[in-house]
């Protein structure tokens, strides 16, 4: 029997394991295959990223997490992601675990973050509030909003774990956020992050200094 999932999991061991999953998954000529899909619609939607964006470590990380873990590969059922099939033991070679089963059942939003000891996040898209034990000072002591990141979190019994490290936007679109969470609550299903991280993706690469709300007003 597989060992349960560590109490004490942290950032650091969850982004191996997806790491781990994803070489695994999408390695070698067969993973090639069922990976190239699905980072070509990424390509397409989001936008390809260079090593010179900001963050391109983390947006890379990203990447392949979406389509690991929730991208559905052309005509699955949906939330038939690759992470869920090697979660249930139907990827040749690879021994379903309940890490895979926790990495397969992340989430990822667009949170804004309040500071303090435990850290609180709100899913400005989906309205999921969660708390996090992990430092981070550098946000300083406020009663207000200090940032806006987009996540992957991971939830075990009772706790959540960021997997990976923050992807900043700018907080100012907070409220375009909102309205779009307020638009959509009949129809979670049809709250997409694409469109977001492709806007996104444009605002980074500004030079001119704009308002940061004009990327994104049109979402």
């Amino acid at each position: 029997m597989s060992a349960p999932v560590p109490e004490d999991m942290d950032r650091a061991r969850l982004s191996a394991a997806l790491d781990e999953l994803g070489e695994r998954v999408f390695g070698g000529r067969d993973g090639a295959r069922r990976a190239a899909p699905l980072l070509e619609r990424w390509d397409r939607e989001v936008g390809v990223h260079t090593s010179v964006d900001s963050g391109h470590e983390a947006l890379a990380a990203a990447r392949v997490d979406w389509a690991l873990c929730d991208a559905e590969p052309p005509g699955a059922a949906p939330g038939d992601t690759w992470a869920w099939r090697a979660a249930t033991g139907r990827v040749p070679g690879i021994e379903p675990t309940p890490l895979y089963r926790l990495l397969a059942t992340t989430q990822a939003g667009i949170f804004e973050v309040w500071p303090g000891a435990p850290l609180l996040l709100r899913d400005r898209l989906r309205g999921l509030s969660v708390r996090v034990d992990e430092p981070a000072p550098w946000l300083g002591e406020s009663r207000r909003a200090a940032a806006l990141w987009e996540l992957r979190l991971a939830f075990g019994t009772g706790v959540a774990w960021i997997c990976r490290t923050p992807i900043e936007y700018p907080l100012a679109i907070a409220p375009l956020l909102q309205r779009a969470h307020e638009g959509h609550w009949r129809a979670p299903q049809r709250i997409e992050l694409m469109p977001w991280r492709r806007q996104r993706l444009r605002w980074a690469r500004d030079r001119r200094g704009e308002d940061p709300r004009s990327f994104f007003s049109g979402l």
